[in-house]
């Protein structure tokens, strides 16, 4: 099905969507593009926006792409937000997407965000993605455990969930993993396959391997 065609079919959904965000005359221009067959699970929260951009169609958008080892009919998106996202400018989520974010979870996304297709964001705290930055298919940025985890000699409870930050220019390569407490520095590449679960500190590296180690220097996305 054609890109027109699909977004044609999709402006109902996209309307009760952003209708949920966004006061009536905002939530016309559709700043929310959801694929007419994306499952909605939880539409409540709040969508912040850069109010110098001012509200524009599809600021926010789920479920379309092109990626042909995607069937678009099975690979279906999910939106589960009761939390808050806080958009810097225009991210664009491929199909199959799924995107949760709990009510005490805050999602900021910087300019220029891109993902191919199929990632997963759970986000329960704070996850941010700072600007250009570009995800493959099925990655997956996860901010939390989901459950508890206890020291069984001193009985403490580790905490569940910590912030994520991945910084401007990033490349999340395919079936990569994003844990809690991850830190990704500016301009870094995450291998594909790699699981990352640390603070990293040099700019403009390769990350990969599981767990993920710095394994080259001096090395960040070519883009034309």
């Amino acid at each position: 099905m054609k890109l027109t065609f699909e977004k044609l079919f999709s402006i109902p959904k996209s309307f009760w969507v952003s209708i949920h965000y966004f006061p009536f005359k905002e939530a016309i221009k559709l700043p929310i593009l959801v694929r007419y067959n994306t499952r909605l699970i939880a539409i409540s929260g709040l969508i912040k926006i850069n109010k110098s951009e001012g509200v524009k169609t599809g600021m926010l958008s789920i479920g379309f792409g092109n990626v042909g080892i995607f069937d678009k009919k099975y690979e279906r998106s999910i939106w589960e937000v009761t939390g808050c996202i806080e958009l810097k400018g225009k991210a664009a989520f491929g199909h199959g997407c799924r995107l949760c974010v709990g009510k005490n979870g805050t999602l900021t996304i910087g300019c220029h965000f891109n993902n191919t297709a199929a990632m997963t964001i759970i986000c329960q705290k704070h996850i941010t993605f700072g600007d250009n930055v570009i995800t493959s298919w099925n990655t997956l940025v996860m901010d939390t455990d989901w459950h508890s985890i206890v020291n069984v000699e001193t009985n403490e409870i580790y905490p569940i969930s910590k912030d994520i930050v991945i910084g401007n220019n990033v490349w999340l390569c395919t079936r990569s993993v994003v844990l809690k407490g991850s830190v990704i520095p500016d301009g870094c590449i995450v291998g594909a396959n790699s699981l990352c679960s640390k603070k990293y500190t040099l700019d403009n590296s390769l990350i990969a391997g599981n767990p993920a180690e710095i394994r080259r220097k001096n090395v960040t996305m070519y883009r034309n």
